[in-house]
């Protein structure tokens, strides 16, 4: 369950980051589908690489350390200038969730990518952008 009650939301289950993320995108883009993060080897805690300018973002497993792109970030990477996703408490380990808010005919039109702090619970945005081409159902799974 989200707690509001302090200067920053927090959670303790992926579904608290969810909700987060619907809320947080229900005034501009809101998100139509939300997915987890979850690594080859089963793990689902990453330290997060991003680039808000840019819009692209990368995360790395803390248990095998496996690096994924999410969502077309690998497209952007060469020319961005990412920086490691940090909570307020100073912990930079987190469930990843990845908002996509789609157009009328199912293409996303923006991707918001979201964590939940690991060490104490604070659910934050880390990085968002346009999507402005087609196709783009591939994007759902790169997360």
């Amino acid at each position: 369950m989200i707690d509001k009650s302090g200067e920053w939301w927090t959670g303790d289950k992926f579904q608290d980051l969810a909700t987060y993320l619907h809320e947080f995108t229900a005034q501009g883009y809101p998100a139509g589908h939300i997915a987890q993060s979850i690594c080859e080897c089963d793990g689902r805690v990453f330290r997060l690489e991003v680039d808000d300018e840019e819009g692209c973002a990368r995360r790395t497993c803390t248990t095998c350390g496996h690096a994924a792109f999410i969502a077309d970030s690998a497209e952007y990477w060469t020319d961005a200038d990412p920086g490691p996703a940090e909570c307020p408490c100073g912990d930079d380990a987190f469930e990843v969730g990845v908002a996509f808010s789609l157009r009328e005919d199912g293409d996303v039109r923006w991707i918001t990518v979201g964590g939940r702090c690991v060490a104490c619970g604070v659910l934050g945005a880390y990085a968002d952008w346009k999507i402005d081409y087609s196709p783009t159902q591939h994007l759902l799974t790169a997360v």
